[in-house]
């Protein structure tokens, strides 16, 4: 998508309209924001809730989610799925160091040439876990304005008439 992301129409409003949106623009954007809302919170999951990491990282987006209106029970199998990442990363990271401070300590070249490719398939690892959680932060209004940008700019103005359709209309007008 070409362009700065849109803003969620009690943003514009605050601002002022700087974007000089009609009327009807606001009211149909408006409409279909509050379209995408279901109501519903999201739950932690019983994996997520078995593992210390992840239970923690999901208390803390449940507290930075709660005043935010656009968060809410479809977004449920996302967050968990982020919360989990979270764990398998800090997992990783714990790993890499282990690994690192036993390579260190050993003297011969061999054993810490072994022990350097084990420390490149974790970072691997590691990368390859960060990179999904980057992709679902996006979705999870970790960058906030991701729904706004399904919405469309302009109202429905209505598909015009075929030419069959208008002459049909003038028959059953007599015209």
């Amino acid at each position: 998508m070409a362009g700065r992301p849109s803003k969620p129409t009690q943003l514009i409003k605050l601002e002022g309209n700087k974007d000089r949106r009609t009327k009807a623009e606001l009211e149909h954007r408006e409409k279909v924001e509050k379209s995408l809302q279901t109501g519903t919170s999201f739950r932690e999951e019983a994996t997520t809730k078995a593992d210390p990491v992840a239970h923690k990282e999901f208390l803390r987006l449940r507290k930075l989610f709660k005043g935010i209106e656009f968060v809410e029970g479809l977004d449920q199998a996302t967050i968990n799925r982020y919360c989990q990442l979270k764990s398998t990363e800090q997992m990783l990271q714990e790993l890499y160091i282990e690994v690192n401070e036993k390579m260190q300590s050993y003297k011969q070249v061999s054993k810490r040439l072994s022990l350097y490719d084990d420390l490149k398939d974790i970072i691997s690892k590691q990368n390859q876990v960060r990179d999904k959680m980057l992709k679902l932060e996006d979705r999870l209004f970790l960058n906030p304005v991701a729904r706004m940008r399904s919405i469309p700019k302009d109202p429905d103005k209505g598909k015009p008439a075929s030419p069959m359709q208008k002459f049909l209309d003038k028959k059953r007008n007599g015209t």
